[in-house]
């Protein structure tokens, strides 16, 4: 038994004829014929009495026929219940955020948000991207902003922007005397760390992986901030890779990479039973109503992984 063949038998019972009940289902006479004959082998019942013209409901048919009407209507029910949640972005969501993103992307399009859509309220909370998926997947998230691709079957990633990252130098190495840097010129020699965990430090060392073996320094620095970071080669001390987003682009300490540039790609991330459609929409639409215009391009550039 199945949808289809409840539709069929209401459909016959309201023309009681079966070129008018197929035309109204949009299928040929014999299919609807071949499966409300199925159905009543299924039930061991006649529903309708043939030899009558027009034909009728059987008794059991007309019991049958008054169960159908009520599921099918429970069925428009559901089907009622989800287009209004997939079109309505009210209620109370738990999202998450990596926090090399958390403070400088929040900022920008949050409050604005809120502000537009009084009946949203998020409850925010700064994760490593391996915990977002963790708690997407148990129910315990409902939306998380991170670094893309994840490749994992039970989530989905609606990408939103691609960051570029930059280079952060102090005046003492070689990198500060340049206009424009290569991938290729890179070395260990003083570089600056996030600590283990953070996925853009994956992202690092994904792209410092053809700079040969690390060396031992006098300092061997990582941090879990960006800030901290910057706070270092501001004082003269190596450099650092860091999202276009987490700096000042105008700052003399700042250089971008030769063409193709590297980034980082931004998504939201939802787990695969999550149907809040419009909320995603509205949320890509205010955050990248948020950022740079060169944001939105992915030519010519390099999307770096992060694990």
């Amino acid at each position: 038994m199945n949808i289809q063949q409840l539709e069929y038998i209401v459909a016959l019972d309201e023309h009681r004829n079966h070129v008018k009940a197929a035309q109204q289902c949009h299928v040929t006479q014999p299919t609807l014929s071949m499966m409300v004959k199925k159905l009543e082998d299924e039930l061991d019942v006649k529903i309708f009495d043939r030899s009558s013209l027009p034909l009728k409901p059987t008794p059991a048919g007309e019991l049958i026929l008054t169960k159908a009407r009520a599921a099918l209507k429970e069925i428009r029910g559901i089907k009622d219940a989800i287009k209004s949640e997939k079109d309505t972005i009210e209620g109370e969501f738990r999202l998450g955020v990596i926090p090399t993103l958390a403070p400088y992307l929040l900022p920008r399009f949050l409050h604005e948000f809120l502000q537009k859509h009084p009946g949203t309220s998020f409850t925010v909370t700064e994760l490593q991207t391996q915990d977002i998926v963790a708690q997407l997947k148990s129910n315990k998230l409902d939306l998380g902003i991170l670094v893309s691709p994840l490749e994992d079957k039970e989530i989905r990633e609606i990408p939103i922007f691609y960051e570029p990252i930059l280079l952060y130098t102090s005046e003492h190495m070689k990198y500060f005397k340049q206009d424009r840097i290569s991938l290729k010129s890179l070395t260990y020699d003083n570089l600056l760390l996030l600590e283990e965990g953070h996925c853009f430090r994956g992202q690092v060392e994904n792209l410092c992986s053809s700079m040969g073996k690390k060396s031992v320094h006098q300092l061997n620095y990582q941090s879990g901030s960006f800030e901290t970071l910057k706070g270092m080669v501001d004082n003269n001390y190596g450099y650092t890779l860091i999202p276009e987003l987490a700096v000042n682009v105008k700052s003399k300490h700042v250089k971008h990479f030769t063409s193709p540039e590297p980034v980082r790609e931004v998504s939201l991330a939802v787990h695969n039973n999550f149907i809040k459609e419009k909320l995603l929409e509205k949320l890509r639409e205010a955050i990248l109503k948020s950022i740079p215009n060169h944001f939105k391009k992915n030519e010519k550039v390099v999307r770096i992984r992060w694990n």
